[in-house]
C-alpha cells in the first residue's frame, strides 16, 4: 500500500464533529452520507468511514469503493436503516480518487464521490509553487485548502473593501483572513489595489468599461494611498507562522515562516485593471516598497502581466529599484513554452539595463489541451517544470474555475454544489503532487525518448523522476534501486521490477521514486551544462538580445575557463555522493564555494574598469541563482543526515552581522542612500537564511548560498553607486485632464503642479524642488520642502505654462500606439509627448530625478466637432473578452 510503504503509518482512530455530506439519487433524500471533512476528503492518517443517514427501512446494505479506473478497491455488507448507521471501510483504500456505491435491498442506489490525499503536514519544504488564488473568511474554504496541501493564498484585500467608508478601515476582515492562515501555516500573497469612488478620477475618454469601472481609475492623490499601505503593513507585516516541532537534531531555535511571502501592488495595472496615469501608478509602486520595507523584508511585486511598454517606462522614469519581483499571468496547455516565451519578452527590458528580477506567478492557468479530461495528470508536469525554470511563486488561479468554483468547469479543483464542496480529480493531483515536488530539489533532466521529458530531483535525500510526454506514449529506461515504483498523480503505485526498469511515459505525468542514484550524476551534469550554455537556464529557440550563454558572459567578465572549473566541481561532487553518500552534500557546498569565487571575480572586473555595467550585475545574479540551485541540491542530499548538514549559531550570527555591517555601512557613508543591486543580493541572503532557521539550521546548502550573496553584496559596495531610495517626490496635475494610461496638458499658460515629498529616512530632510521643463515651456520656480523623518511634507505648488501658439490649432493623432489613440487639438508644430523632470536639492544631498511622461493637447477635439470631414471614431475600449486575450499574448504582442 503506498502509504503503509511511505510512512509506516498505523492507521487508526475515530472521526468526530460529522459533516453532512449528501449524494442521493431519489428526488425526497432518503439518505445521506456523511464524512468529518470538508470535500469529502480522508487524510492518509485517517481511517476512512461514513456515517450514513436513512428513513429507508432496516435491511441489509451492499457497499463497494471504485478507483478512478473503475478498479474494486473494496466491498462489504452491513445492516443499514431507520437512523445513523457507521460504515468503516477495510482494506484502506489507499490515496486516490473514489466513488463509493451503496444499493439497499429495496433497491434504492446512493453514490459518493470521496477522495483520500496525503496528509498537507508530510514532506514539507518550500511551498511558495503550491499557491491557490482566494479571499474568504470561510472555515470550509481554508480546511479545503489545507487539505490538499494548499501552501499560500493569493489574497485580495482591495482598498475598496478595507476602507468602505472615507478614512475607515476594516482591518478586522484583514486580521481574520491572516488568523486563518496562521492556524494552517499558509502564507499570504497579499494583493492590495483598486481605487474607492470618493477618491478616483475618471478618465475623460472613458468609454465601454472604463466609463464604470470606477475602481480601476486612479486616485486624485497620493496621500490616502499612503495611509492605506502604511495601515496595511503595520498589520500584516510582521506577522510570522507558527515554527515546526522541534527536531533532536536541530542546532538552532526554529522560526515560522513570514506570513505575508510577496506584496503585489495591483493586479495587472498595465493590462485592464488599472486606466490611470502610469505615472500615478509608479507614484503608488515607490509608496507601497518604501512603506512596506518601512515595516518588515517583504518582497514588492510590480503589478504586470508582461507588457513590455510599461516595463520601459518605468526603468525610463527612474522607478526600476522600487520593485522585487514581476508579476506574470500566463494562462496556456504547454507551461514549457509559456515560461520560455516568458523569458523572452518583458524581462529583456530589465536585462538591458543589468536590472534582472524574479518572477512571481500570482494568477496562472495552465491546463491541459483537452480542456481538463486529463487535467489531473497535468499537474505533476506544471509543478516539474516550474521548479526546473527555478520559480518558486506560483498561484493556481481562482479565474476561469481554476479553484473552487460554484460551478462545473473542466479545471476545477472542487465544487460547490448546494453549499457543500465536492473534489475533482484534479484535487488529488494537487495533494499528491504537493507530497512529492514540495521538498523536492531540483538536479537536471534525464535523456529521454522523443518526444518525453524526464526531469530528476532530489527527494529526502533520494533521486526521484517525474516524466510525461507531449502526446502519444514513449517506453523510457531508468536505473533504479530495489523497491522502486511509479506514483501516478492520483496515488496509484505501480511496482517496478529489475535494475534497468522499463517505464511508459504518457502525457499524463508519473513519478518515478527509487531511482539509482547513478542516474544523478547524469542529471546534475546535464542540468548545470543547460545554465551554462543558455542565456537565461533554459533551452529556447530564440536567443536574448541582450543576454549571451552565462559562460560566455563569464568570460567576457574573467577571462576563459569559469564555465569548465565548474563542470569539474560538479563531476568531483557527483563522485563523492556516490562513494561517500553522507559526504554528498560537502561536495556541493564545494561548488557553491567555487561559485562565490566566480561571483567576487566579476565584481574585481567592475572594480578594474570603474563601471558597473549590465554584462555584470547580469552574470552575478544567474551565478547567485546557480549558488542557491547547488545548495537546494546539497540539502536535498543532506536530509538524510541532518547532523552532517547543520548550521551553528556561530556560522548563522556571522553571516547575519555581515549583511549588518555592509547595509549600514553603505547608509552611514552615503546619508541613508542604498547599493539597488547590492541590497537585491543581500535580500536573497536574508531569504536563504530564514529557510535554515525555519529547519533548525539542518540547510547548510541554503546557508552557503547566503554566505557568498552576502559576500558578493558586500564586494559590490565598493563599485556601485548609492542612491536614495528613501526620499522621493510624488506629482499631481491639478490642472491636466486624466486620460486612460496618460496625463493631457492642455496648451495653455496657467498649470498647477502640487507635489509632496515621502521621507523614509531616520531625519527630518528639507531642500528644494524643481522642475525641468521643455526649453520653450520657460522656467518653473523652485519651491522649497521639509519632511519629517518617516514622514511626509506638506503639498508644495508650483506653476508652468505650456504654449498655445502657434493658431489656429489643428486636429493630430495623440499617437498612443500602447493604448488606444485619440485625437485631440494642438498647434500644428507642438510636441504631443513630453518629459518633465522632478529633483530636488536636499540637506541629504541630491535626490534621485524622476521623469513624469506627459502628453499634450485639447480633447474631445473640437475641430472634429466642428467639421464632420475631420471626425472619425475613436477606438472603443477592448470589451472584457478581448482585454484578457491581449493579456495573455501581451509579451508577443509587446
Amino acid at each position: 500500500m503506498f502509504f503503509h510503504e511511505e510512512y509506516g503509518r498505523i492507521f487508526a482512530g475515530l472521526l468526530g464533529a460529522l459533516l453532512v455530506l449528501t449524494f442521493c439519487c431519489r428526488a425526497d433524500a432518503a439518505v445521506e452520507v456523511r464524512t468529518a471533512r470538508e470535500a469529502s476528503t480522508f487524510l492518509s492518517s485517517d481511517s476512512v468511514q461514513f456515517s450514513i443517514h436513512s428513513d429507508l427501512p432496516a435491511q441489509q446494505l451492499a457497499w463497494t469503493i471504485t478507483d478512478h479506473r473503475g478498479d474494486l478497491r473494496a466491498e462489504g455488507e452491513i445492516r443499514a436503516g431507520h437512523g445513523s448507521t457507521t460504515l468503516r471501510v477495510s482494506p484502506w483504500p489507499g490515496v486516490g480518487y473514489f466513488t463509493l456505491a451503496l444499493r439497499f435491498e429495496s433497491g434504492e442506489c446512493h453514490e459518493k464521490v470521496f477522495c483520500v490525499v496525503p496528509h498537507p503536514d508530510d514532506a514539507r519544504g518550500d511551498g511558495g509553487l503550491f499557491g491557490i488564488g482566494g479571499t474568504s473568511t470561510s472555515d470550509a474554504f481554508w480546511d479545503a485548502a489545507w487539505q490538499m496541501g494548499a501552501r499560500h493564498l493569493r489574497t485580495e484585500f482591495a482598498w475598496t473593501s478595507v476602507e468602505r467608508e472615507e478614512g475607515e478601515y476594516d482591518l478586522d476582515w484583514v486580521n481574520a483572513v491572516a488568523a486563518q492562515a496562521r492556524e494552517r501555516k499558509m502564507q499570504l500573497t497579499v494583493l492590495t489595489g483598486h481605487t474607492p469612488r470618493y477618491y478616483s478620477v475618471k478618465p475623460i475618454d472613458a468609454e465601454g468599461r472604463v466609463d464604470t469601472a470606477w475602481y480601476t481609475w486612479q486616485p486624485a492623490r497620493t496621500i490616502e494611498w499612503y495611509d492605506f499601505i502604511d495601515a496595511m503593513a503595520d498589520t500584516l507585516a510582521r506577522q510570522r507562522l507558527r515554527p515546526a516541532p522541534e527536531h533532536p537534531a536541530d542546532t538552532l531555535p526554529r522560526t515560522g515562516a513570514r506570513l505575508v511571502r510577496a506584496w503585489e501592488v495591483w493586479s495587472e495595472a498595465d493590462q485592464n485593471f488599472y486606466y490611470g496615469s502610469w505615472n500615478r501608478y509608479l507614484d503608488m509602486l515607490r509608496i507601497a516598497y518604501a512603506t512596506i520595507k518601512q515595516h518588515g523584508r517583504i518582497p514588492i511585486v510590480y503589478g504586470s502581466c508582461g507588457h513590455m511598454t510599461e516595463m520601459k517606462y518605468t526603468i525610463w522614469s527612474g522607478c526600476a529599484d522600487y520593485l522585487d519581483r514581476i508579476a506574470y499571468h500566463p494562462y496556456h496547455d504547454d507551461p514549457q513554452w509559456m515560461m520560455m516565451h516568458w523569458y523572452r519578452n518583458m524581462p529583456q527590458a530589465l536585462a538591458e539595463v543589468g536590472a534582472l528580477r524574479d518572477t512571481a506567478l500570482t494568477e496562472c492557468g495552465f491546463h491541459p489541451p483537452d480542456g481538463g479530461a486529463t487535467e489531473a495528470g497535468f499537474m505533476p508536469r506544471v509543478y516539474a517544470t516550474l521548479k526546473a525554470f527555478g520559480e518558486d511563486l506560483f498561484v493556481r488561479a481562482q479565474c476561469l474555475g481554476g479553484v473552487f468554483p460554484s460551478h462545473e468547469t473542466p479545471n476545477a479543483l472542487a465544487v460547490w454544489e448546494d453549499g457543500e464542496l465536492h473534489p475533482r480529480p484534479a484535487y488529488v493531483a494537487f495533494a499528491v503532487t504537493r507530497w512529492l515536488l514540495e521538498s523536492a530539489h531540483y538536479v537536471g533532466p534525464l535523456d529521454a525518448p522523443e518526444g518525453a521529458t524526464m526531469e530528476l530531483f532530489v527527494r529526502q535525500g533520494a533521486p526521484m523522476v517525474i516524466g510525461w510526454t507531449e502526446e502519444g506514449t514513449r517506453r523510457a529506461q531508468i536505473d533504479v534501486s530495489p523497491g522502486a515504483r511509479v506514483i501516478d498523480a492520483l496515488g496509484t503505485v505501480t511496482a517496478l521490477q529489475g535494475q534497468n526498469a522499463t517505464v511508459e511515459l504518457s502525457p499524463n505525468a508519473v513519478a518515478v521514486l527509487g531511482v539509482s542514484p547513478a542516474e544523478f550524476a547524469t542529471a546534475a551534469s546535464a542540468g548545470l551544462e543547460v545554465v551554462l550554455t543558455t542565456d537565461l537556464g533554459h533551452e529556447s529557440p530564440t536567443a536574448s538580445r541582450w543576454l549571451d550563454p552565462l559562460e560566455e558572459d563569464l568570460e567576457a567578465c574573467v577571462g576563459p575557463g569559469g564555465g569548465d572549473l565548474l563542470r569539474a566541481a560538479v563531476e568531483d561532487a557527483c563522485e563523492r555522493v556516490q562513494d561517500v553518500p553522507p559526504h554528498g552534500a560537502a561536495s556541493f557546498f564545494e561548488v557553491q564555494r567555487l561559485i562565490g569565487d566566480l561571483m567576487l571575480r566579476v565584481v574585481d572586473s567592475a572594480r578594474a574598469e570603474e563601471d558597473l555595467r549590465p554584462i555584470h550585475t547580469n552574470t552575478i545574479w544567474r551565478l547567485a541563482r546557480l549558488a542557491e540551485r547547488m545548495g537546494g541540491i546539497a540539502d536535498g542530499l543532506g536530509a538524510l543526515y541532518p547532523r552532517m548538514n547543520n548550521v551553528s549559531r556561530d556560522d548563522l550570527q556571522k553571516t547575519l552581522d555581515a549583511i549588518s555591517r555592509t547595509r549600514s555601512g553603505v547608509r552611514e557613508a552615503s546619508g541613508g542612500r542604498e547599493c539597488p543591486f547590492a541590497e537585491r543580493l543581500l535580500d536573497r541572503a536574508l531569504s536563504s537564511l530564514d529557510r535554515v532557521r525555519e529547519n533548525g539550521g539542518h540547510a547548510r546548502g541554503a546557508w552557503w548560498a547566503a554566505t557568498v550573496n552576502a559576500r558578493a553584496g558586500h564586494a559590490l559596495t565598493a563599485v556601485e553607486e548609492p542612491l536614495l531610495r528613501g526620499l522621493f517626490v510624488t506629482a499631481n496635475f491639478t490642472s491636466a485632464d486624466i486620460i486612460t494610461k496618460g496625463v493631457l496638458l492642455r496648451p495653455q499658460p496657467d498649470h498647477r503642479l502640487q507635489m509632496r515629498v515621502y521621507n523614509f529616512l531616520p531625519e527630518d530632510v528639507s531642500g528644494w524642488l524643481n522642475v525641468s521643463l521643455p526649453d520653450e515651456w520657460g522656467v518653473a520656480p523652485s519651491r522649497m520642502f521639509t519632511a519629517e523623518a518617516g514622514g511626509h511634507s506638506e503639498l508644495v505648488e508650483t506653476a508652468f505654462s505650456v504654449p498655445d501658439q502657434p493658431r489656429p490649432w489643428v486636429q493630430r493623432d495623440l499617437g498612443r500606439f500602447e493604448w488606444h489613440d485619440i485625437k485631440v487639438d494642438a498647434p500644428p508644430n507642438a510636441r504631443l509627448r513630453e518629459e518633465l523632470t522632478l529633483s530636488a536639492e536636499t540637506t541629504v544631498g541630491p535626490m534621485n530625478p524622476l521623469i513624469y511622461r506627459v502628453f499634450i493637447g485639447a480633447y474631445p477635439s473640437e475641430e472634429a466637432t466642428s467639421d464632420p470631414q475631420l471626425a472619425a471614431p475613436v477606438e472603443p475600449a477592448p470589451s472584457d473578452s478581448i482585454i484578457w486575450a491581449a493579456g495573455m499574448l501581451s509579451g508577443a504582442m509587446r
